[in-house]
């Protein structure tokens, strides 16, 4: 915005001197203004972010020089361009982050020095270039901060140092995952429980509890029966289950899968598709998209009178469940959308960050990790994290 503005200025000078050769413009105003002054303009926006994903292609990242002046350069302006590892640790104290250098191994810049030539105000555009292949850890945050010098023209400090941010993804078809349990066909319900534990609903409508050790789960522990009636089921920390049909049911539960006490709090939800449980509201999903969340209080209580509408559209997912401060959603074309919930518990602009999920039955959190089912009976566990892409079908 400030550069926006310098430039508007300088239009407006100009404007005035093309009506009056008696008006005198004050050089030292305009520089302390960042006029005459060379700075990086992608740095207008900090980090600016490269997607990769860990193959051998090249990505790219434009940067270059502008010249600031209230007319074009007169005199050649030499410039450099150098990467500067000293600057990664005090961004990080003043922003609150945690990146590390990017590997020079992984990376080169098209062109360090350059010049703006009279009568130019910029260089071209050059390419940071990027091979992740065996040199970047998946989905550790990089940082490549690019400082720009200038000989005998002063340099606007606020715009001096282009930080570029790298996120590396893995490739398509590549991305790594685990076989945790083989259920056989037939299963029904994946329903993450305590810490590495997970109940399924067979076919028969018994709930199984499985406990996980080093990722994996061990034998069946059978904790109920009769459950085949509910369309939804799912557990709210610390100690209840929620199951639906028509109406709303809420079971006492402990870590160990005993039932206690239950009671009904909520009536006539099946006029929903789909629900979801999120941090301390329940979200329906009506057939025609229209979704609402329920405030659904720590003593187990549904809030009917504080409702509100969330979405108009989100019948277009066909697995919907939260993470963390979000909800996934996975569309029928297999793609993967991160919509951050926001402060206020209010939907956000979505994300991509996967394709190909299409090949599994069901797909649930379980922590930080993703737990999908395949039409097997297979449960794959992959270790997620949202700052990358996950794409898991081979290009075609």
């Amino acid at each position: 915005m400030k550069i926006i503005n310098y430039y508007m200025a300088a239009v407006f000078v100009l404007l005035l001197m093309g009506c009056s050769s008696n008006i005198a413009i004050d050089e030292d105003m305009a520089t302390l203004k960042g006029f005459g002054k060379v700075y990086i303009p992608q740095a207008n926006d900090q980090p600016l972010t490269l997607g990769v994903t860990l193959t051998d292609e090249d990505f790219r990242i434009g940067y270059s020089a502008y010249y600031a002046g209230i007319k074009n350069a007169e005199q050649p302006i030499s410039v450099s361009f150098t990467p500067d590892e000293s600057l990664v640790e005090a961004y990080n104290l003043e922003n609150e982050v945690d990146y590390e250098f990017l590997p020079p191994t992984s990376f080169s810049l098209s062109q360090t020095t350059a010049t703006i030539d009279p009568g130019q105000r910029s260089t071209p555009v050059f390419d940071v270039v990027v091979n992740p292949k065996d040199q970047l850890e998946p989905f550790k945050p990089y940082l490549l901060p690019i400082r720009l010098t200038a000989e005998g023209t002063p340099v606007n400090e606020a715009l001096q140092t282009l930080y570029v941010e790298v996120i590396a993804s893995f490739g398509p078809g590549e991305v790594p995952r685990q076989k945790v349990l083989s259920l056989g066909s037939g299963q029904e319900l994946l329903i993450p429980f305590t810490e590495e534990q997970l109940i399924v609903r067979d076919a028969t409508g018994a709930l199984q509890l499985y406990s996980a050790d080093e990722g994996r789960f061990g034998d069946a522990k059978a904790i109920g029966q009769g459950w085949g009636g509910f369309n939804h089921i799912f557990y709210f920390t610390p100690n209840r289950i929620v199951a639906i049909a028509t109406d709303v049911f809420q079971y006492q539960v402990d870590a160990a899968g005993n039932f206690g006490d239950s009671r009904t709090i909520g009536w006539g939800w099946n006029i929903f598709d789909r629900v979801i449980p999120y941090q301390h509201y329940l979200i329906g999903v009506r057939p025609d998209g229209l979704t609402t969340a329920y405030p659904y209080s720590e003593f187990g209580d549904l809030d009917g009178g504080n409702i509100r509408d969330l979405a108009a559209d989100w019948n277009r997912y066909i697995h919907l469940f939260a993470y963390g401060d979000s909800l996934l959603g996975i569309q029928e074309d297999g793609t993967l959308w991160q919509i951050p919930m926001g402060e206020t518990g209010m939907p956000q602009q979505r994300v991509q960050l996967g394709s190909g999920w299409d090949m599994y039955e069901s797909v649930v959190a379980l922590g930080d990790d993703l737990l999908a089912m395949d039409a097997a009976g297979d449960v794959w566990r992959y270790e997620f994290d949202v700052r990358g892409l996950w794409p898991l079908k081979a290009n075609q």
